[in-house]
């Protein structure tokens, strides 16, 4: 499955790096964090080869929100969103917003949540990673069973910091 519908694209500062957010015409389909937007706009060609970049209103106003959530300066506001994946991932991404901020979730708990067998929190951990909304869709509020940091697209240190800011501290290492 991939997006075919054009996409628009923003920028923004955050202390976390730069965010891309995109979107069609229907909501946000991508957040990425990173630290140049060459190198980000390379990851959104990857993941969506087949969609043209369009002329339409850049997300800018979506990036600024993201942007100010990551400063802490404001909560995260609810964006149109048009995420695309099997209906598992969209399961799991779902349950992913259910986790409120200051709150995390382990992957086999996630599982539970879905009426799966804690076995499959593998599988759960796969559709965390293949998240491609940064912040909007909390995959970073995922952990494994020991409690601890495991994978994150955008990097543990991100990971970290993201829930530093919700108010999670977590032990180093």
């Amino acid at each position: 499955m991939t997006h075919q519908k054009p996409l628009t694209v923003a920028f923004a500062d955050s202390p976390l790096g730069r965010v891309l957010v995109a979107a069609t015409a229907t909501g946000l389909c991508a957040v990425y964090l990173g630290d140049s937007d060459p190198t980000l706009l390379a990851e959104l060609r990857a993941e969506f080869p087949a969609a043209p970049l369009g002329d339409g209103a850049p997300p800018a106003a979506a990036a600024a929100a993201i942007a100010a959530y990551l400063r802490n300066e404001a909560d995260l506001p609810p964006l149109p969103l048009d995420l695309i994946g099997t209906p598992f991932q969209q399961q799991v991404w779902k349950a992913l917003r259910a986790i409120p901020r200051g709150s995390t979730r382990t992957y086999g708990q996630l599982a539970r949540d879905l009426g799966l067998p804690v076995t499959a929190a593998r599988a759960v951990g796969r559709a965390c990673a293949t998240n491609p909304l940064a912040v909007v869709v909390p995959c970073h509020r995922a952990l494994g069973a020991d409690g601890k940091l495991h994978g994150f697209r955008w990097g543990l240190e991100r990971k970290r910091a993201l829930l530093a800011l919700e108010g999670v501290l977590l032990p180093e290492g």
